[in-house]
């Protein structure tokens, strides 16, 4: 697998691209980072993080319904890789709220060693 190394895309006549687990994690990275209907042409993609992380209540609904939205956006928008919803993890660590995410991809990759910070409303 490859992807568009963000935001170093250009190395001179070249376009830098990151491989298998990197190209995961940056594109991890991306749809998770976007809002939904920030990307035009396609109102779905991305997430509704930034609306479920301002409530700053971390009780276990508000974590069901995080852990959902990253397992519904990485379910319609990575198939190449498989998530089960019980391998993303959401902890709370300093007001700081972590995903963990165990991702296996169709290049033999297995991985639980993506761990994305989602920062909080407050910062």
């Amino acid at each position: 697998m490859f992807s568009i190394a963000f935001p170093n895309i250009f190395n001179g006549s070249k376009v830098n691209l990151y491989q298998d687990y990197d190209a995961i994690k940056s594109n991890l990275t991306a749809l998770l980072s976007s809002d939904k209907g920030a990307l035009f042409g396609d109102p779905f993609y991305g997430t509704k993080l930034k609306t479920l992380l301002w409530n700053q209540t971390y009780d276990p609904i508000i974590r069901d319904l995080i852990q959902d939205d990253i397992f519904e956006a990485i379910y319609s928008y990575m198939p190449q890789i498989t998530v089960y919803r019980n391998d993303i993890t959401i902890s709370v660590v300093n007001n700081v709220v972590l995903a963990s995410i165990k991702v296996r991809s169709d290049s033999g990759i297995e991985s639980n060693l993506y761990e994305i910070s989602l920062l909080t409303g407050a910062e």
